[in-house]
């Protein structure tokens, strides 16, 4: 099986993460995308408002009804900093993969990849895929060349999880930016509030 792998935050997870993993999938013909959520990013803060419970409950809600997605909770059950590096060689031992598996990453952390850890490694293991929201000619070539980093082109939406979290303690509308099932768990747990 041919897997693409999403790690995040996802707090909380919306639509511009399914529209990017079904993008993907599309684009790069991958069988499915197996969305990580991180315990301790190295690369960007979790709010602290929702525990790892929480994130993973809507995580599964915003997921369940595409067989084409799916999640591991290994970075939530591991100490420590989820290191993209060692969710690979796990993935690698754990599941029956064709082919190199494909690490997404936003457009955004080409900039710094090689600051990532064992950046060279990740690039071995792993078809790096950055995922843009427009046609860029500025997009750090040096890390893109190095790292072998395919660029695809996602649609623009500007939904971050830091936005709607913003919006639910301004008590403005967010409910258009989620899965429902989602907006249902986070309005019945007054998560965010």
């Amino acid at each position: 099986m041919k897997i693409a792998i999403l790690g995040g935050t996802f707090d909380p997870p919306h639509l511009g993460h399914l529209i990017l993993a079904d993008t993907v999938i599309k684009e790069l013909n991958y069988d499915k995308v197996l969305f990580i959520p991180s315990k301790i990013p190295p690369h960007k803060n979790i709010s602290g408002e929702v525990s790892n419970e929480d994130r993973l409950n809507m995580l599964k809600l915003s997921i369940e009804d595409d067989k084409r997605f799916s999640f591991d909770d290994y970075e939530l059950k591991s100490e420590g900093i989820s290191y993209s590096i060692k969710t690979l060689n796990y993935l690698y031992q754990n599941y029956n993969i064709d082919g190199k598996i494909a690490l997404i990453i936003g457009a955004d952390l080409i900039k710094d990849f090689h600051k990532w850890k064992e950046p060279e490694k990740l690039s071995e293991l792993a078809n790096i895929v950055a995922v843009n929201r427009e046609e860029n000619e500025n997009l750090f070539k040096e890390n893109i060349e190095k790292y072998n980093i395919k660029i695809i082109i996602a649609p623009r939406i500007d939904i971050s999880s830091t936005l709607i979290r913003e919006r639910i303690k301004k008590n403005k509308a967010f409910r258009y930016f989620l899965n429902d099932k989602v907006y249902n768990y986070i309005i019945s747990n007054k998560l965010y509030s």
